[in-house]
């Protein structure tokens, strides 16, 4: 079985917060670790063929990966943490502090300014929540390199608490850190079709369905894949 995400649940550890509903479960986010539908360990980076060097994420050819929200990459970075910070003092009028610290440095009472919690890297994708430090998550900022090495960014707002998942909508795949899998059924036994990056959304047209302990929703184009790493498209 592959080694993509699966695995439900989020792990907590420290830093900001954000909200994100998925299926009527609000999930209070604190700092994410990569996760998917089943609990096997991840792999080191993507290889699958859902995820390539290319600014616009791609698919195999059954399922063609698309932007959520509808929009094009910005920048031109020479590393990820470049383009974050790029992004929070223009993109969000804030001072950027740099990757979150675990806690308030000794003698200060609080920092000020927006920071980083880094989810996942490799050479093809780097993806990272962004916030204020011990406040809500913003979103997340997904970031791609062009076929040069240059690095730009798509930033991911966190939906609404009250937001569901609802057929004839649409929904994208948010907080897999690297990719989620997706299914031709709802259970994780069934063959990986495709294994989708954050931001890639399509139409709502099946589910939920209760298997194998997960919740699971079909999206139009690429198959079943669990609730835990999708969220409604505003």
């Amino acid at each position: 079985m592959s080694n993509w995400l699966d695995r439900s649940g989020y792990v907590t550890l420290f830093a900001f917060a954000g909200g994100a509903v998925v299926t009527a479960v609000v999930v209070v986010v604190v700092l994410f670790l990569r996760g998917g539908d089943d609990d096997e360990p991840q792999a080191s980076a993507p290889t699958s063929t859902s995820v390539t060097v290319a600014a616009t994420p791609t698919a195999v050819p059954s399922a063609t990966a698309t932007e959520v929200p509808a929009a094009t990459p910005t920048g031109s970075f020479s590393t990820p943490d470049d383009a974050v910070a790029s992004f929070v003092q223009e993109g969000l009028g804030g001072v950027y502090i740099g990757e979150c610290p675990p806690s308030v440095p000794s003698g200060e009472d609080a920092l000020e300014g927006i920071c980083s919690i880094e989810l996942y890297r490799s050479t093809e994708l780097a993806t990272f929540n962004i916030g204020p430090f011990g406040s809500e998550a913003l979103g997340e900022a997904v970031v791609l390199p062009d076929v040069d090495g240059r690095w730009s960014l798509v930033f991911l707002d966190f939906p609404p608490l009250d937001a569901q998942i609802t057929i004839g909508l649409d929904a994208m795949v948010f907080q897999a850190a690297d990719c989620l899998r997706f299914r031709p059924d709802p259970n994780v036994d069934a063959e990986v079709a495709s294994c989708q990056i954050d931001g890639t959304s399509g139409k709502v047209v099946d589910g939920p369905v209760e298997a194998d302990d997960l919740t699971w929703w079909r999206l139009e184009g690429f198959g079943w894949a669990a609730a835990s790493f999708l969220a409604p498209v505003e």
